[in-house]
C-alpha cells in the first residue's frame, strides 16, 4: 500500500519500444536482426539462434530490395511465416530443442538435453505437418513431456528431472503472502461464487419461441480432443462427435428444458448467441453447461433465433472481467501477463440463457436477411 511502481518488483518489467512507422512494413516481412544479437527463448531461458536464422534465408530467400530489411529472410507468404516458427520452435526443430534443454540445464545444473537427443535431427517442415499431423519433440517451455513413453501430463519434468516450479518457492504453493492476496482473503484456495454480470434479465423470456428456457453457468474448459489450434474441419475431428459446435449438459437440466441428445439448441444473453448441438450426459453437473473452446464457426452453423444471423461460439456471451489480483506484478508466478494466469477464469465467468431451437434454419436460402418465420417477433434492440 503506498509503494511507488517498481519494475519487476512490485510490478510488470517495462521497456520502451520504437516504432518506426515508415518502415513496419519491411519489418513485419522480414525476420529481425536482433535473433542474432539476442537469440531465441521463453519462460526466462534463451539459446543462439544464428543456425536457424541462417537456414531460413536459404529457405525462404532474403530480402533483395534496399531498405532496413536488406539481407533479412523473408517472410513474404504463410507458408513463410509457418517456416519461421517450425524452425525456431523446439517442438519442432529436434537441433533447437537440444539447445533449448541445455539452456535449461545451466539454471538446474542438471543435465536435462537426453529428453531432445533422440531427436536431435528430426525437423518438422510446413509440409510435413500438410502430409499428415506429427508428433511435437519435448520442449523446456512446457512441463510435460512429448515422447514414446510418457503421455503429456502437467508438472512431469518437474517431478523426474528435479526442474524448480516456477513460483517463489521453488515448489507447488498453496500458499500467497502477497498483501494484496491478504487484503482480498484469498491467501488460500477459497470458493467465490459465480460473478453476477447482469446478462440475463434483460434477455430471458423476452424472445420466447415456444420452448423453455432455462439459466445455467456457462463454462469453457479447453477442448475434449485438442487445443487452441486444433481445428476441427477435417474428416477426422468431424467425426470424433457431432460434426459440428456442441455443448454439454446435464440430464436433469436437459430433462427440465424438454432438450433431448443431439438436439439443436440456442445459449444466449446480453453479450451475445450461439447455437450448437446438445450433449447430454451425466457427467456434468446441475446447474452448468460446458462448450469446449476453440470449435468452430465455419462447419455446421445454423442461424441463431434471437439474432437471426450466423451463430456464434464459446466466445460469443463472454466478456473479459478484469480481477485486481490479476494485476499483481514482479512476483513470481503471479505477476501480470497480456493473459490471465492460474485456475480463476473469472472473465469467463457467465451465464446464459439454454433453450432448444425452434427452427433450425441454415440461412442458405435466399431470405438472407432473416430465418424466415415470421410467428418469431423482431431481435431484441439491444447488443445481443
Amino acid at each position: 500500500a503506498g509503494e511507488d511502481p517498481v519494475p519487476g518488483k512490485n510490478c510488470p518489467n517495462m521497456m520502451v519500444v520504437e516504432r518506426d512507422y515508415p518502415n513496419i512494413y519491411k519489418q513485419f516481412t522480414s525476420l529481425g536482426p536482433l535473433l542474432d544479437k539476442l537469440g531465441n527463448g521463453g519462460k526466462g531461458i534463451s539459446w543462439n539462434t544464428q543456425h536457424e536464422v541462417d537456414f531460413l534465408g536459404s529457405l525462404n530467400h532474403k530480402v533483395t530490395d534496399e531498405g532496413v530489411s536488406k539481407g533479412r529472410p523473408q517472410i513474404q507468404t504463410a507458408i513463410d511465416a509457418a517456416e519461421v516458427i517450425l524452425s525456431l520452435a523446439p517442438e519442432t526443430n529436434g537441433h533447437v530443442a537440444v539447445k533449448a534443454w541445455a539452456a535449461l540445464s545451466e539454471f538446474t545444473g542438471l543435465d536435462h538435453t537426453h529428453l531432445a537427443k533422440p531427436k536431435a535431427h528430426e525437423a518438422i517442415r510446413f509440409r510435413d505437418i500438410q502430409a499428415q499431423p506429427r508428433k511435437i519433440i519435448s520442449s523446456p517451455t512446457w512441463s510435460g513431456l512429448e515422447d514414446e513413453n510418457v503421455s503429456y501430463n502437467a508438472g512431469y519434468t518437474n517431478v523426474h528431472e528435479f526442474i524448480p516450479w516456477r513460483t517463489i518457492t521453488g515448489r507447488q504453493q498453496f500458499y500467497q503472502d502477497h498483501p494484496w492476496m491478504e487484503a482480498f482473503g484469498e491467501q488460500m484456495m477459497s470458493y467465490r461464487p459465480p460473478v453476477n454480470t447482469r446478462t440475463i434479465e434483460v434477455v430471458k423470456d423476452q424472445r420466447p419461441n415456444g420452448n423453455k428456457e432455462i439459466v445455467l453457468n456457462w463454462i469453457t474448459p479447453h477442448q475434449k480432443w485438442g487445443i487452441h489450434s486444433t481445428y476441427t474441419d477435417n474428416l477426422l475431428m468431424l467425426t470424433l462427435s457431432r460434426g459440428g459446435p456442441i455443448i454439454w449438459l446435464s440430464e436433469n437440466d436437459a430433462k427440465s428444458a424438454g432438450i433431448e441428445d443431439n438436439d439443436w439448441v440456442e445459449c444466449f444473453n446480453a453479450n451475445g448467441a450461439l447455437t450448437a448441438r446438445a450433449v447430454v450426459s451425466q457427467r456434468v453437473k446441475d446447474g452448468m453447461v460446458m462448450m469446449y473452446h476453440a470449435q468452430e464457426r465455419i462447419v455446421n452453423l445454423p442461424g441463431a433465433e434471437t439474432t437471426k444471423t450466423r451463430g456464434g461460439h464459446h466466445n460469443s456471451v463472454t466478456r473479459v472481467v478484469l480481477k485486481p489480483t490479476h494485476m499483481i506484478g514482479g512476483y513470481a508466478q503471479q505477476s501480470y501477463g497480456f493473459n490471465y494466469y492460474g485456475t480463476v477464469g473469472c472473465n469467463r465467468d457467465e451465464f446464459v440463457v439454454v433453450r432448444k431451437m425452434h427452427k433450425v434454419d441454415w440461412l442458405d436460402g435466399t431470405d438472407v436477411g432473416g430465418l424466415g418465420d415470421d410467428a418469431l417477433p423482431q431481435p431484441l434492440p439491444q447488443n445481443i
